[in-house]
């Protein structure tokens, strides 16, 4: 083996570059942790190594666990087949699923969806609301200025309740109607622009894009369920199974039995 492809030795153990990439690729470890990984697999390498100068690797708990990791991680591969082949979820499933359990989402208290620009002086929140009124989305404003926490999201807040949020910006979401923009307001964390984009009363539903993806997680857990069930099935139809139960656990079974029925006699009596 060329030594330029070796990246470490430990005894008869190497590590070459194309193992080294391979193995981080699939470890999910970037390219910049390569000295990390490799100081990893040294270290492992020397106690590996120990462990079976001392027998370690003989031991019959270690068959078995070897046996049952690999019996998972080939059920695991065959599950991840069985739900690709057969477990499909279309846009028809989800409606039809949101339809007939509308009540799931119906909104039990008033909520208030709102964009929000934060700046720390009022000078440049006075900016933002001028560029704003001009016609400038208000989105766009959050994205180029914004100092909050949802200027990657276009200042978007999702929906929130009374409580949910610091009091000054509730007095305006809750006070203004949608499609309004407040006036620049201050708080502890500097200074403050939201306009309201939609509210929902007590009793009203969240739509249907909002709660899609919980469907879809809800149709998949029981599809998958269903496919699970159904390859079990199957398997036991066409494959011979046996099963003995020691005798040791039939005599515990009968004694177990026999308490309970004593046990509803004596109650029985009294």
């Amino acid at each position: 083996m060329d030594d330029d492809e070796v990246v470490a030795r430990v005894g008869n153990a190497v590590l070459t570059k194309e193992d080294m990439k391979q193995r981080m690729n699939w470890e999910g470890v970037g390219p910049d942790q390569e000295s990390d990984f490799v100081d990893r697999w040294v270290d492992r390498e020397l106690l590996y190594q120990e462990a079976k100068r001392l027998g370690l690797d003989k031991a019959v708990e270690l068959q078995w666990e070897i046996e049952l990791v690999e019996k998972e991680y080939v059920i695991q591969k065959l599950l991840e087949r069985t739900f690709i082949q057969e477990v499909e979820i279309t846009e028809e499933e989800i409606a039809d699923y949101y339809e007939r359990h509308k009540d799931e989402f119906q909104v039990d208290e008033e909520e208030v969806r709102a964009l929000h620009i934060l700046k720390d002086t009022k000078a440049e929140a006075d900016i933002a609301r001028q560029e704003i009124i001009a016609g400038k989305p208000f989105e766009t404003v959050a994205r180029e200025s914004s100092e909050g926490i949802f200027r990657e999201r276009g200042g978007d807040m999702g929906f929130f309740r009374r409580g949910d949020v610091i009091p000054e910006i509730e007095r305006y979401a809750f006070r203004l109607s949608e499609g309004r923009v407040s006036r620049v307001f201050q708080s502890n964390y500097g200074f403050h622009i939201i306009k309201v984009i939609k509210k929902r009363a007590r009793g009203d539903y969240r739509d249907l894009s909002e709660v899609r993806d919980d469907i879809f997680h809800q149709l998949r857990v029981n599809k998958e369920r269903s496919a699970y069930y159904d390859l079990l099935f199957q398997l036991q139809n066409r494959t011979k199974v046996s099963v003995t139960i020691p005798r040791s656990l039939e005599e515990t079974q009968d004694t177990l039995t026999v308490q309970t029925e004593e046990n509803d006699l004596e109650e029985s009596e009294k």
